[in-house]
C-alpha cells in the first residue's frame, strides 16, 4: 500500500544546542543505516522511517535544517544499495507545508502525515504490513523529538507514548532514536507529577541495546539524546555516545535525572 504524499516552529533552543542536537541525530541515523546498508543493499529489502515531530524541515531561528532534512541527506550517502519510504508527521499543517515544499528532491520516497503522531503510527505500522515485509524483519528507524519530555497534552502534541511500546514490540529490527527534554523532566518530578523517568522510558522500548548522549548548553538546554536497536555497535565516544550499561552510560542517566551532585539544579 502506498500513502500519497499531502501538501498540507522554534524550540527555544540556542544555535549551539540546535546545531549540536542536528548533527547528533544524523550521526544517530548513519549509524543505523550504514548497517543496514552492509547487510541488505540489493536484496529487495526497503528502508522504513517515521519522523513523529517532524516540524517545517527546517530551524528558521537559528537557520539549520531539521530532521527531516538531516534523514533523506544522510539515506542519500549511505543508503545506497536500498529504496526508502519516509513518512513525516506534525500535527501543525503550516508546518507540513513548508516542509513539503523543502522536499523537492525526495517527494518521491517521502509521505507526510498531517495530525496526531499516535494515528501516524498506526498508518506507518500498517503500510508495513501490507507491502509483504513482515514486520519482525522490516528494517529502518523512527525519530521521535518533541519540544518536551514523555507525555502528550490534550492537543494530541508530544509523544506517541501508547503506541511506541506496542510497535516497537512488534517491529524490532526498527531502529528508535529520542530526544527527550531533561530539564522538563526534572521540572515535572519536582512538581511532583507522575512522570516515568527517563531509564524506564528505554526500558519500556523493548531494545537490547542502547546508546545515550547528554546535550548541555546552560541552564535552559538539557537533553536525553537515545538510540535503541537489537544489534550492538559499540559507543561512539567522538560523537558523545555510551553505551546504557557502561560506566559512562550510566553517568549520563544519572546527570541527565539529577541524581549527582551539582545537577539537581533545574
Amino acid at each position: 500500500m502506498r500513502v500519497p504524499i499531502e501538501a498540507v516552529n522554534g524550540h527555544g533552543q540556542s544555535i549551539e544546542a540546535t546545531i549540536d542536537k542536528e548533527r547528533c541525530l544524523g550521526a544517530a541515523l548513519t549509524i543505523g543505516m550504514k548497517i543496514a546498508n552492509a547487510r541488505f543493499s540489493g536484496r529487495g529489502f526497503p528502508y522504513w522511517h517515521l519522523d513523529a515531530n517532524a516540524g517545517s524541515g527546517h530551524n528558521d531561528l537559528v537557520d539549520v535544517p531539521g530532521s527531516p532534512i538531516v534523514f533523506h541527506v544522510a539515506a542519500d550517502a549511505c543508503l545506497t544499495g536500498m529504496q526508502r519510504h519516509a513518512f513525516f508527521c506534525d500535527i501543525n499543517r503550516s508546518a507540513l507545508e513548508h516542509l513539503h515544499s523543502r522536499l523537492k528532491h525526495w517527494r518521491p520516497m517521502s509521505y507526510l502525515l498531517p495530525g496526531d503522531n499516535e494515528e501516524a503510527l498506526k498508518v506507518f505500522a500498517e503500510t508495513i504490513r501490507q507491502s509483504g515485509d513482515s514486520p519482525q524483519y522490516a528494517i529502518g528507524s523512527i525519530i521521535v523529538d518533541p519540544n518536551g519530555y514523555w507525555y502528550r497534552n490534550k492537543k494530541g502534541e508530544g509523544v506517541p507514548s501508547v503506541g511506541l511500546p506496542l510497535f516497537a514490540a512488534e517491529f524490532p529490527r526498527i531502529d528508535i532514536v529520542l530526544n527527550l527534554n531533561a530539564r522538563e523532566y526534572r521540572l515535572q518530578r519536582g512538581a511532583r507529577q507522575i512522570v516515568m523517568p527517563p531509564r524506564d522510558v528505554l526500558a519500556s522500548l523493548h531494545k537490547r541495546h542502547w546508546l545515550v548522549r547528554r546535550t548541555r548548553f546552560g541552564s535552559g538546554n538539557d537533553w536525553l539524546l537515545a538510540i535503541g536497536r537489537n544489534v550492538e555497535t559499540g559507543d561512539h565516544r567522538a560523537m558523545g555516545f555510551h553505551k546504557l550499561d557502561s560506566d559512562l552510560g550510566h553517568d549520563v542517566m544519572t546527570r541527565v535525572e539529577g541524581q549527582r551532585q551539582g545537577d539537581l539544579a533545574i
